[in-house]
């Protein structure tokens, strides 16, 4: 086994690590809502019970899922490595992805843009603020690193991603199923990959002298 495959083992072991400590505050309410309890901001999602999105919604919904994924791709290498990887570790994502998407869009989507329309903000007030709420936290990673280059482009990337959802919340009417079923393809396919590059700062392909692409080395 090389140095180099080890280094990458390592950082998927603490970005699994930090994927599930991350995910299992999350897992609790959509435990007690697996096990009947659909009371609180987890009720109503919009698949079996609550408002239908529009199809609008849907198809804004998955073409945001697909360009997303197809930019981390392309500019992540640890995602580019990993999306389609048949691993074990995928297993650990699909529970977290299924929490994370629920409980965040919930929360960033519903609990947010509903308070500031109970507030008498507008649609574009609700979307900014959603967006806003939504990528500020994400800074953390690069605030770990103590690299704020990396802090303001994690929030800017997702809080992005936050107002295209936003916007998927208002056309849907309000619906949040298109918006989980978004979030939890992202997560599913970015992770563990996404969290691998926030631990080793391997962030974009790089130009080679001879104009071939190649992946930044893990340090």
């Amino acid at each position: 086994m090389t140095k180099s495959t080890r280094g990458q083992m390592s950082a998927e072991i603490v970005a699994l690590t930090i994927l599930a400590a991350l995910a299992f505050p999350m897992a609790i309410p959509m435990a007690r809502k697996l096990f009947g309890n659909n009371h609180g901001f987890l009720r109503d999602l919009g698949f079996l019970s609550g408002p239908g999105a529009t199809p609008l919604a849907w198809g804004l919904a998955l073409l945001i899922a697909a360009v997303y994924i197809a930019f981390a791709v392309k500019n992540v290498p640890p995602v580019a490595r990993t999306w389609i990887r048949p691993h074990w570790s995928k297993l650990v994502v699909f529970a977290a992805a299924i929490a994370a998407a629920t409980v965040e869009e919930a929360v960033f989507r519903r609990l947010v843009m509903d308070y500031v329309l109970a507030q008498g903000g507008n649609g574009v007030l609700q979307v900014f603020a959603s967006g806003l709420a939504f990528g500020l936290p994400h800074a953390i990673f690069g605030v770990i690193k103590r690299n704020p280059l990396a802090a303001l482009r994690a929030a800017g990337i997702t809080g992005a991603l936050g107002l295209l959802l936003a916007i998927v919340y208002l056309l849907g009417d309000r619906s949040l199923a298109p918006c989980i079923t978004a979030h939890f393809l992202i997560t599913l396919a970015l992770e563990p990959g996404l969290l691998i590059a926030a631990v080793t700062s391997e962030w974009r392909f790089e130009a080679s002298p001879s104009g071939q692409t190649s992946e930044s080395k893990i340090p």
